[in-house]
């Protein structure tokens, strides 16, 4: 039997290819790995367009990168 679980490598793949797949199709380029920071702001630039309040996407920024820097410690 095998196990449908996901290793280490294949979810930071993963998740490195949502940050780059869009700007890669719009510039006629591979994703390679690495999220660059026009690939960083062009991700979160399509995400802001669907949320509201810029209070919110502020909120949901916070609590996704600690940018406050008052997160709890796991």
């Amino acid at each position: 039997m095998l196990s449908s679980k996901k290793t280490v490598d294949q979810v930071l793949v993963e998740f490195l290819e949502t940050f780059e797949t869009h700007h890669a199709i719009l510039n006629g380029q591979t994703a390679d790995g690495s999220v660059t920071l026009d690939e960083f702001v062009e991700y979160y630039k399509n995400i802001s367009s669907s949320i509201d309040s810029d209070a919110y996407f502020a909120q949901i920024m916070n609590n996704s990168w600690n940018l406050k820097g008052d997160a709890t410690p796991y």
